[in-house]
């Protein structure tokens, strides 16, 4: 009984698979929306000055940031749903799921992204303040955490397969 429970409550994350999926689709819907209310602001203001540029480039940084947010949901809905309900979904081939682990990196390499379109916007908006340098130091530790995360992991030893010996050269 419990593992007929178990085998079905699976079905379960079909709850989040939804949640993130409309929330992605909302924040794609959002981000074309800003889209456009940008190139009408841009056509009204009919400014071609170096100010409206910078302006433009800081609201174009905004709305990448949403779309990749939206992409980070997009995936995350796509793999809960690849793992728990149907593996035979039609994905190319980088958003392909095997495991948790394929999820974590996916997800992972998003989020870096992310984080840099945010430091972008904040250079962009720049005003010669030395506030950046903080902000730039706290981006540059994540990355690196995560580059070592990253590199700690991939290195540690599955079961069931035995390293190969380290060969020193002979002297």
């Amino acid at each position: 009984m419990i593992r007929d429970i178990l085998g079905t409550s699976r079905f379960l994350i079909i709850l989040a698979v939804l949640g993130t999926f409309a929330a992605s689709a909302t924040l794609q819907v959002f981000g074309l929306l800003r889209v456009i209310a940008v190139i009408v602001d841009l056509i009204r203001a009919g400014a071609v000055t170096s100010e409206a540029a910078k302006s433009l480039i800081a609201d174009t940084v905004a709305i990448i940031d949403i779309f990749l947010i939206g992409t980070v949901l997009f995936v995350i809905s796509a793999g809960l749903y690849q793992l728990f309900v149907h593996r035979g979904i039609s994905l190319p081939n980088w958003l392909r799921i095997e495991s948790l682990d394929d999820l974590k990196d996916n997800l992972t390499e998003v989020i870096i992204v992310a984080i840099l379109v945010a430091f972008l916007g904040q250079a962009v908006e720049w005003t010669g303040d030395i506030a950046i340098l903080a902000f730039g130091l706290a981006v540059g530790a994540v990355i690196i955490a995560v580059a070592v995360l990253t590199w700690a992991t991939r290195r540690k030893i599955q079961p069931g397969v035995t390293p190969e010996p380290t060969v020193t050269p002979e002297e």
